[in-house]
């Protein structure tokens, strides 16, 4: 009797077990899937930044050159 009682309680653990991997399963592909999509906005974003960064640097190029010329000019600047 106590033979057959394991075997019963053993299947449902099996079945349990392979329940518990198949939604682990399941949660581990979201998050990857998840995780691309955060790359995929990261590198966006990184290129983004350098664009802005390289316009920046333009801006304040320019606004030096600006600043000089008007020095040169006598006029007082900020």
């Amino acid at each position: 009797m106590l033979i057959r009682w394991s075997h019963v309680s053993s299947g449902t653990k099996r079945r349990s077990v392979r329940s518990t991997i198949a939604s682990k399963d399941a949660e581990i592909a979201a998050l990857k899937a998840n995780m691309s999509e955060l790359y995929a906005r990261y590198n966006a974003l990184g290129r983004e930044n350098r664009q802005l960064s390289i316009r920046n640097s333009e801006l304040s190029a320019a606004y030096n050159g600006l600043k000089e010329i008007l020095r040169n000019r006598g006029v007082e600047t900020p």
